[in-house]
């Protein structure tokens, strides 16, 4: 597997510029109110990439190394579209340089700064959990190594529009409570849960019956099947918490409160990292599985106790300046 690896993870290096400025920048036109086109610019990088990909694989026989390129050109034409709209004419807030105040680049980078601290222990968080399946899980750990790919693929298909519903919603919350609007932040705040647990209901529900479909995509063997479809489930027992520790955490970042949604958004991950250290030496190398619903619903309890009460008295602070 891992010339394969190295192939490809090697070409796809060249793009992280490119993918980043993109995904970056991009925060910059939707903020804007032009969510259209910052819809856009991600549309186009995965339309481009899914045209390619069959391209340059098999059409032009280059296996990885092809999907690899396929990637990389998307992340650029993402890139140049996004680098286009703010530099032009129709934005109301374009690219301009000089006039920097560093108060200002102060606080954005408080705020970027929990952001990836939050991305940068869920890689942590990953590569855990890969360690210990592979050092508990004996002869079938290439398998279980597999399976777990698979079960992170779909774990993306939650954790992806999920976060896209409460980062989409950071500014509606952080201009209300600019405002002193305390009505509106907790009604934007229940919206929000409400909105979340509609999707995060479906999603369970298609986890808990349809998960061997979805691995069936990715393999054909039966034991590989049976093994990725029960650890979707077990992975996605307490999504549900979901529903309130994504809101509140992203949430109380818009809103600027950093510290208080990168304590709750810790507190998770340490509940994560702590079980899956200590449950497969115990129960065996697949409880690791039993790691992200018990962080789920543990850090839901206490998110929930915070929005109930911490989150009123802190409105109600600001509207006292």
């Amino acid at each position: 597997v891992y010339p394969y690896a190295e192939t490809y993870f090697s070409l796809y290096l060249l793009g992280t510029v490119f993918a980043l400025t993109a995904t970056g920048m991009n925060q910059f036109i939707i903020t804007q109110g032009h969510s259209r086109s910052g819809m856009f610019s991600v549309l186009i990088g995965a339309i481009i990439n899914i045209v390619l990909d069959p391209i340059f694989i098999f059409a032009l026989h280059m296996g990885v190394a092809g999907a690899a390129i396929a990637t990389v050109i998307s992340q650029v034409a993402s890139c140049a579209f996004v680098l286009c709209v703010l530099f032009g004419k129709h934005i109301e807030v374009p690219i301009t340089f000089g006039g920097y105040d560093l108060k200002v680049i102060g606080r954005v980078t408080s705020i970027g700064m929990s952001a990836f601290l939050i991305i940068l222990f869920d890689n942590v968080m990953l590569i855990s959990l890969n360690m210990m399946l592979q050092r508990y899980g004996g002869d079938n750990s290439d398998m279980l190594l597999t399976c777990n790919t698979i079960v992170q693929s779909f774990e993306l298909l939650i954790t992806m529009p999920l976060g896209g519903i409460t980062a989409g919603t950071q500014s509606i919350l952080g201009y209300n409570y600019g405002a002193c609007d305390e009505k509106r932040v907790m009604k934007a705040f229940r919206c929000i849960v409400l909105l979340c647990l509609v999707f995060c209901g479906i999603m369970f529900l298609l986890a808990q019956t349809v998960s061997g479909a979805f691995v069936k995509i990715f393999t054909k063997d039966p034991a590989y099947i049976d093994m990725a479809a029960y650890m979707i489930r077990t992975y996605s027992l307490g999504v549900l918490g979901l529903t309130i520790q994504y809101p509140f955490v992203d949430g109380m970042t818009g809103m600027g409160l950093v510290k208080w949604g990168l304590t709750f958004s810790m507190l998770r991950k340490g509940i994560f990292l702590v079980s899956v250290f200590v449950l497969p030496p115990i129960f065996g190398a697949t409880a690791v599985m039993f790691s992200e619903p018990l962080s789920d619903v543990v850090s839901a309890v206490f998110s929930g106790c915070a929005a109930m009460f911490l989150l009123p008295k802190l409105v109600a602070k600001q509207c006292c300046k």
